[in-house]
């Protein structure tokens, strides 16, 4: 990762300090995440079977380390390693549970430029990391406004990488969901016109089953009616 200098990470692209220097920040997480993973999967392997999710603690630490050499190198400083009260993990089933680090990025006038957020994807059932790690860019600094704006999911997964996946422990079934936020319309009826029964849902719903959905639940989302569904994958 050649990262370039504070002064000139976002020129020309249209985009804020923190954003340009995260996309740098990832192609150097790409290329590094799994030889560190490899060479230390063995002995946390162990350390896991014996201290659960304290391992993969350990493996960020040593995953950070290069991350933060490179960049003060290019003048700017972030605090290395793990710290597990600058993260926050609400996310995800056991067997794919995600964390979300926070690296506030300062330049070399000590002014904090945005954070750098990890989003850290471990299994609690056994040690394996089911996607890879990749970073995302804030602009906020400050911890409660950066809790904040991880609890939006959209904020979190908006620039999702390509994910890493492990079947090595891939489960029998696999189910795959769907929306449809346009239920209520098949239950109102014209101005002017009397509403009978359940209008026409049971043709909408029987749209979504004869393709295989099954539908989980409905749920009230202001005016609307939002139908979940899901099937078996494919």
């Amino acid at each position: 990762m050649n990262v370039q200098p504070h002064s000139t990470v976002s020129a020309g692209r249209g985009e804020s300090a923190i954003s340009g220097l995260v996309r740098q920040m990832n192609r150097h997480l790409a290329d590094v995440w799994e030889p560190i993973w490899r060479s230390q999967e063995a002995t946390l392997a162990q350390m896991f079977a014996e201290y659960g999710d304290r391992a993969y603690g350990v493996y960020l630490q040593h995953l950070m380390a290069p991350i933060a050499e490179r960049l003060r190198e290019a003048d700017y400083v972030i605090r290395a390693g793990f710290n597990r009260h600058e993260s926050v993990e609400n996310w995800g089933p056991p067997e794919e549970r995600e964390r979300c680090c926070w690296y506030v990025v300062r330049d070399e006038s000590d002014c904090a430029i945005g954070t750098a957020v990890l989003r850290f994807f471990h299994s609690h059932v056994s040690f394996r990391l089911p996607q890879a790690p990749v970073f995302l860019a804030l602009e906020e600094t400050e911890p409660a406004e950066i809790e904040e704006a991880l609890s939006y999911a959209w904020a979190r997964m908006g620039r999702q990488g390509v994910s890493y996946r492990s079947f090595d422990e891939a489960p029998t079934q696999v189910w795959e969901y769907g929306t449809d936020a346009g239920l209520a319309d098949y239950l109102n009826a014209p101005p002017g016109l009397r509403q009978t029964g359940t209008g026409h849902i049971d043709q909408a719903l029987a749209l979504w089953g004869r393709n295989g959905w099954e539908l989980v639940t409905v749920l009230a989302h202001g005016d609307r009616l939002v139908g979940y569904f899901k099937r078996p994958a494919r």
